[in-house]
């Protein structure tokens, strides 16, 4: 077991929980069982004089007291207590057989218990060693009220007593102690029962940590635990499926720098060794322009992003009118449109809306869509842009295309960084996976959401929501 293990601090935890209670339970227990003991031996006693009374009343109505010395005598024998008798002036008249017959004539040494008895009233009295006796006893006295005699004083050794306790006690305590073993040996199992899938999950954890995303924990669990193993599954699922990402954006990055770079350098080398005449020059120097202009245009968009990720995004927000804004940016994708017959129909709730936002970040995000909109429809396609009210303080805007759509578990990832889907995948040639990541990172900034719906073979609508401009 490590020093600092869960399971030595739970055990830790339990050993000392267990204790305390024992402790309490131990003092609670000497307080009942004495007091209980002590009650039950005052009672027997006080019980005891009852019968004495009555066998010396009957004694000395016939008489005989020969009968109440051996009576006495039996009591003595079954109590394990000696009886003293005292007069009306509190003097000793009789004695148990087990008693020296010296106190006969003696006062009663104990004024308060003395005078109790005169008084018909039952005491109690705690007699310490050498008061009286060697031993300590506990004398009970009984009042009687027959002939000469005022008072039964039933006294009983305090050690007899007190090994009884002893006993008892002797008895709970090793009660208690296997009972704590028992609570030890369930409270370990009990430990280790809960540290389990923690430590599967530490070794799942570590076996991630190396580079193998595919390592999943099976723990059948229904309360925190599972909860908790089912957000590491999770987690690793995530980390796979980003790792894979991360290896295809190196793949398909190393080949699209590769591509133009390879041209690129391939014209320059024929243009300085003559290969190209002068005359052709101008057509491929435009060519190497266009790739240039491409890499630029891909290594903005990789420090967009990282730069939008950090939290370094600032808006210059101003109040614009949205619906003018997306037939702009329609206008700017008329190539592309034309060149698969795609239709766009706007649909406006109404024919302006004012909104509040930074307005060039917000061109971007509905370049990107409408973009994404028009490379995935298909020929002859139509792209809906529809903008709607939502309530008085903010507008909702959707991109919606006929395209092939987007699988539920694509669903999940499509806002990440350099994801691209794989129903997608071939028609996305030039794309690097960043647009709708900075198209995310742009709404998180303006304190609002960009969402995705989609059914396979049915198309996508891409939405995203904003402040409305505040009426002067």
């Amino acid at each position: 077991m490590k020093r600092d293990s869960i399971v030595r601090k739970q055990m830790l935890l339990y050993m000392t929980t267990i204790g305390i209670l024992i402790l309490i339970l131990c003092g609670a227990l000497a307080v009942i069982y004495t007091n209980h003991y002590m009650g039950e031996k005052k009672g027997e006693l006080i019980h005891q004089g009852e019968k004495i009374a009555s066998a010396y009343g009957k004694a000395y109505r016939t008489g005989n007291l020969s009968e109440l010395t051996h009576e006495l005598q039996i009591l003595e024998n079954y109590m394990e207590a000696g009886v003293v008798l005292m007069n009306q002036d509190g003097r000793v008249v009789l004695t148990s057989p087990g008693f020296d017959d010296v106190l006969i004539g003696d006062e009663m040494a104990y004024d308060d218990m003395t005078t109790a008895v005169l008084n018909g009233e039952i005491a109690t009295h705690y007699i310490k060693p050498g008061e009286v006796f060697d031993t300590p006893m506990l004398v009970v006295g009984y009042p009687v009220s027959e002939g000469q005699l005022a008072g039964i004083f039933m006294c009983r050794p305090m050690p007899e007593i007190e090994a009884s306790l002893m006993e008892m006690y002797q008895m709970s305590v090793i009660s208690l102690f296997f009972v704590s073993l028992l609570g030890l040996i369930v409270s370990f199992l009990t430990a280790k029962y809960v540290a389990f899938p923690l430590v599967v999950m530490n070794r799942a954890a570590k076996i991630i940590a190396n580079g193998d995303f595919e390592q999943r924990v099976v723990i059948n669990s229904n309360d925190e635990i599972g909860e908790l193993a089912e957000s590491f599954n999770h987690m690793a699922e995530s980390l796979q499926t980003h790792e894979k990402v991360r290896k295809d954006f190196i793949a398909n990055i190393s080949h699209d720098l590769r591509s133009p770079l390879t041209s690129m350098n391939g014209f320059l080398t024929a243009m300085l060794d003559g290969t190209i005449p002068k005359e052709k020059q101008e057509k491929y120097l435009k060519i190497v322009l266009e790739e240039t202009e491409r890499l630029s245009r891909m290594t903005q968009g990789i420090v967009e992003l990282s730069r939008a990720q950090s939290s370094a995004i600032l808006l210059e927000e101003t109040n614009f009118d949205i619906n003018e804004l997306i037939r702009s940016n329609i206008e700017v994708l008329e190539p592309q449109l034309k060149e698969k017959q795609v239709r766009i129909r706007g649909i406006y709730d109404e024919e302006s809306t004012m909104v509040r936002g930074d307005r060039d970040k917000i061109s971007r995000v509905l370049q990107n869509l409408l973009s994404n909109a028009a490379k995935f429809s298909p020929e002859f396609g139509v792209i809906e842009v529809e903008t709607t009210l939502l309530d008085k303080k903010k507008v909702l805007i959707s991109v919606k295309d006929e395209g092939p759509g987007i699988s539920q578990e694509d669903q999940k990832y499509v806002f990440d960084r350099f994801f691209k889907s794989d129903m997608t995948r071939n028609e996305d040639k030039v794309g690097s996976g960043i647009g709708l990541a900075i198209a995310k990172e742009f709404m998180i900034a303006h304190g609002e959401n960009i969402t995705v719906k989609s059914e396979e073979g049915k198309g996508a609508t891409f939405a995203f929501t904003l402040k409305l401009a505040e009426k002067e």
